[in-house]
């Protein structure tokens, strides 16, 4: 018996919430004044300009945004 429905509901409840938390810290992270907004900086780890941040957000996706959380969001809150 397949259930299509159900596979779909167990998908989102493990998709909706990563991908709230991950627009959560961007959308932070876009408006985090202490962040420099130099893009001439060389790309170096940790993340220390927004575009750097933004770059690590387009690639490694939640991993990019648990690590900000980590080391950017929790510093100020």
């Amino acid at each position: 018996m397949d259930q299509p429905g159900l596979q779909l509901l167990i998908s989102l409840i493990a998709v909706l919430p990563l991908l709230a938390f991950w627009l959560w810290m961007f959308q932070d992270m876009i408006n985090n004044d202490y962040l420099p907004n130099n893009s001439a900086a060389p790309l170096m780890w940790p993340p220390s300009s927004k575009y750097n941040w933004m770059l690590a957000f387009i690639f490694l996706n939640i991993f990019a945004a648990a690590f900000y959380f980590v080391y950017e969001y929790r510093k100020r809150h």
